[in-house]
């Protein structure tokens, strides 16, 4: 295959850090009674992908949480620390972060995550290789969530970069598949071993 890629898209979570909101919640609030209730009301409900979109405050949240479920101020609170302070207790995945710097050297590195805007300030903050990336779309940032097609238009858009040039790498098959109907070449993230696998079949050797 004629070597004609320019661009490596990376998406954050479950691809250059491990996303596991049990240990997440262990971390933060190691006594708190209301762990389950945390798991499942906030990081598996629809307020978490509506954070991610912009579509809804973290206040707003803990407001409406709490009068649906007559929360005490105890839990209440549990909520913002764990919105505020999830991104320390990701779990970077070193190989994929010396992947991300290697191919950095050689390609146009960019970053497209559901993300919400100030835990992803504070990912920055603690893992600045992240900013060797040449353009970073956050989904809070734009109001637009993967794997709406919008959010890729903006990207190619905003940076003025061709599909067929790019790489996606991420670990969602509904995200992959959206990339795929814009013809932007894509890889399902499984791990490490298999993106560098991957990769291969693009004339790109690590």
């Amino acid at each position: 295959m004629k070597q004609t890629i320019q661009h490596i898209i990376f998406d954050i979570g479950n691809v250059l850090f491990k996303y596991n909101p049990t240990h997440i919640i262990e971390c933060l609030i190691p006594k708190s009674q209301s762990k389950q209730f945390h798991l499942d009301h906030l990081f598996k409900s629809n307020y978490w992908q509506q954070m991610d979109r912009g579509d809804i405050t973290l206040e707003t949240v803990q407001k409406k949480l709490q009068e649906t479920y007559n929360l005490s101020s105890i839990e209440t609170d549990e909520i913002k620390t764990l919105v505020n302070h999830f991104t320390d207790h990701l779990i970077l995945d070193n190989d994929m972060k010396t992947l991300f710097k290697t191919l950095s050297q050689t390609f146009n590195i960019y970053i497209l995550s559901n993300f919400q805007s100030k835990p992803f300030k504070q990912l920055l903050k603690n893992h600045p290789f992240i900013n060797q990336a040449k353009g970073i779309v956050v989904s809070a940032d734009v109001m637009m969530k993967k794997p709406e097609i919008g959010i890729y238009h903006f990207l190619l858009s905003q940076y003025r970069i061709l599909p067929h040039e790019c790489i996606f790498i991420d670990d969602m098959l509904d995200n992959i598949n959206t990339a795929k109907k814009l013809l932007i070449n894509t890889i399902l993230f499984k791990s490490y071993k298999q993106t560098i696998k991957d990769l291969q079949e693009f004339n790109i050797s690590i």
